[in-house]
């Protein structure tokens, strides 16, 4: 899909050149890693229009990407692991609960809007089970945000 196709999702919340200007902001944030066609995705799916890519918790499986709504019901400790720092979030929806992981900046980024009784939806995030059950972190292409 192009931009103008994603544009179609969110053309009753903004203008064409808002959209464009949005993508151009977030072209330089990324440092050019994305295209403007994935950058205008993302901006769809943060503005709750991208149909049909919204899973629940009990949908997720190991090794997927995917966008999932929760409240966050548990705020962990930050650990201190070799060179890494971990903080486990758990977060539930009307199917389940799991883990939302956050690492190293990720923590000091979201450290501050991280409440018990917040709904966050964690876009494009990537979905693992290990030893701590099924949890679903932001990756390399993952964005949190908070509603």
């Amino acid at each position: 899909m192009s931009v103008e196709d994603y544009y179609q999702y969110v053309a009753d919340l903004m203008t064409l050149r808002r959209f464009k200007d949005e993508i151009a902001i977030r072209r330089e944030k990324y440092g050019g890693l994305l295209d403007d066609d994935a950058i205008a995705y993302l901006i769809v799916d943060e503005l709750d229009r991208n149909p049909g890519n919204k899973m629940r918790i009990a949908e997720l499986y190991d090794g997927i990407n995917a966008t999932v709504e929760g409240v966050i019901i548990n705020i962990g400790e930050i650990e201190n692991r070799k060179n890494h720092r971990i903080l486990r979030v758990t977060i539930k929806d009307n199917s389940g609960i799991c883990q939302f992981v956050l690492w190293n900046d990720e923590i000091d980024d979201a450290l501050k809007n991280l409440q018990v009784g917040k709904k966050i939806k964690i876009i494009n995030g990537y979905v693992r089970e290990n030893q701590y059950g099924l949890q679903i972190s932001l990756g390399k292409w993952g964005l949190l945000v908070f509603t």
